[in-house]
């Protein structure tokens, strides 16, 4: 049976084998931060957002609102799914008139609106 000092012992070197481990992956990962094209890169990130959120607004606030007036074209836009496989409440002449009414019943369907 090991003695206690022993045991005492081989935690504190693995005590310290650990905190070496763990500066080893710090000082790894802050020179891997630190260089340019991390920078680069978040910043690219950060226009990529911006420039997402611009197109999207442009998308919904100015240029559906004209399409919608369209003749022919159902004026909600952005409710709009096919069905991929009906649900068992299906009704055949009208079938479903929201997403909600179609998911709630069972029906598999691709929003696309």
């Amino acid at each position: 049976m090991p003695r206690l000092e022993d045991s005492e012992q081989a935690l504190l070197n693995a005590g310290q084998s650990t905190k070496q481990r763990v500066k080893s992956a710090w000082d790894g990962f802050s020179d891997f931060a630190l260089r340019d094209n991390v920078l680069e890169v978040a910043v690219g990130l950060i226009l990529a957002a911006a420039f997402t959120t611009v197109v999207t607004s442009f998308i919904s606030d100015i240029l559906l609102p004209p399409f919608s007036l369209i003749p022919g074209i159902n004026k909600n836009l952005e409710e709009k799914f096919a069905i991929l496989r009906r649900g068992p409440h299906y009704a055949k002449g009208s079938g479903y008139n929201t997403l909600k009414q179609a998911l709630e019943d069972g029906a598999v369907v691709l929003a696309y609106g």
